[in-house]
């Protein structure tokens, strides 16, 4: 049974309330780095070579986790007149994902494995939302960059431990993705015992019967709009090559056909190491300084990692670009799941944050089949340049942009 937050104690409401979320959320983050690297390193890997998946298909299960985002300012209508605590809705997604994983471990044909995997990834979608308006509620707003950055770091490790030891185990034998899904179906279930006892209340009912009514938030605040615009350019930027890394080192016709492990290696151990040593320090920087300056550096190390990877055909070289994406990851995923913190009121950010998914999931469905589009058109390295592009026009557009703002609180 999920902890309601009791607001007449002034105990619970502090210390004591952060402490349990940052201990449960920790335990969360863990199984997290099973359930990621399941569904975005080894679905494709084993999508591509045990069932040997076409191109639509390849797309359709890396735009399964956007798509699902698409759907969170609806989901997160419904579940607001539910009533329940935003951690027992966390707990019973996390239940239902068990499931999904638990199915595609069990399938045996490629429809029930990649429609498990589909599932699995619209549920998980479905939690940011609902784990910004905990955080909100249980930590101070000096120290959620940092306490959540403990979260991230375990679910890094726990991902790159996962990544080496499943990879490996693909090499041996295909068939052992199995055991990889039904070993984070287990991780889905202690995910929702985590959480289920994380101190949260019901969201906060948004007025009318439209369960898109939080979009308004878009053109209603223009700062908050300008800057999902300027992440729309870049996630766009950033999705367009996401999947086509283990493309690019897996098919033989660009040169490198490199081995499970060494995909792995390059594209989730290393990254995933970095991301290690370095999320604390961008939770430091998130919450000590200017949001608009951080996005700016993040934002040039994507497009720098980007250039080098897809440029490179000796696997140092590929390894060197991971890392620099993991550094750029490591302070990414902190603004991506806080930023809406930094706009939004105390009781508005899972609306706002909502909002932020939803374009989150536009270009998310987009990426993946505009990638791997571009990928047989055009050269790796050309799609590569029109990904920088996309990335460079964000920077070019936060610089006036953090201006406005600025003048707009002065």
């Amino acid at each position: 049974m999920n902890e309601t937050v009791d607001t007449a104690d002034p105990i619970l409401h502090g210390q004591e309330r952060a402490a349990k979320t940052f201990n449960r959320d920790r335990v969360r983050g863990a199984c997290n780095g099973i359930l990621e690297t399941c569904l975005q390193t080894f679905g494709l890997l084993i999508v591509i070579r045990e069932f040997h998946a076409p191109g639509s298909i390849k797309s359709l299960l890396v735009a399964a986790h956007p798509a699902g985002l698409l759907l969170t300012p609806i989901t997160l209508f419904f579940f607001a007149r539910l009533g329940w605590p935003a951690g027992t809705t966390v707990s019973r997604n996390y239940a239902l994902a068990a499931v999904a994983f638990l199915t595609a471990a069990l399938a045996t044909n490629s429809v029930f494995f990649i429609l498990g995997s589909l599932l699995a990834a619209m549920l998980l979608a479905q939690q940011m939302p609902l784990m910004v308006h905990i955080y909100t509620e249980n930590y101070a707003p000096s120290r959620r960059g940092r306490l959540l950055s403990s979260s991230v770091a375990l679910s890094v490790i726990v991902a790159t431990i996962f990544s080496l030891a499943g990879g490996a185990l693909l090499d041996l034998d295909l068939s052992h993705y199995r055991w990889l899904y039904a070993l984070a179906a287990g991780a889905a279930i202690i995910a929702s015992l985590a959480v289920s006892r994380i101190p949260s209340s019901p969201l906060s009912r948004s007025g009318g019967r439209n369960p898109l009514v939080n979009l308004a938030l878009a053109w209603k605040d223009r700062i908050f709009g300008a800057m999902l615009g300027t992440w729309m350019l870049m996630g766009l930027g950033n999705l367009i090559v996401f999947p086509l890394r283990i493309e690019y080192m897996a098919n033989p016709s660009y040169g490198i056909d490199a081995t499970n492990a060494q995909i792995a290696l390059a594209t989730a151990v290393i990254p995933s190491l970095v991301r290690v040593f370095t999320t604390h320090l961008w939770g430091f920087f998130f919450d000590r300084y200017d949001f608009f300056l951080i996005r700016i550096a993040l934002n040039a190390f994507a497009l720098v990692s980007i250039l080098l990877f897809f440029s490179s055909k000796t696997l140092w070289q590929l390894f060197l670009a991971g890392g620099i994406l993991g550094f750029s990851t490591a302070g990414s995923n902190i603004a991506w799941s806080l930023w809406v913190t930094k706009f939004a009121a105390a009781n508005k950010t899972s609306d706002y944050m909502s909002v932020h998914t939803f374009a989150t999931g536009i270009r998310g469905v987009m990426a993946p089949f505009v990638g791997f589009a571009a990928i047989v058109a055009l050269s790796p390295f050309t799609t590569a340049i029109i990904s920088a592009g996309l990335i460079g026009a964000s920077i070019v557009l936060l610089r006036p942009l953090r201006h406005w703002a600025l003048f707009r609180t002065a």
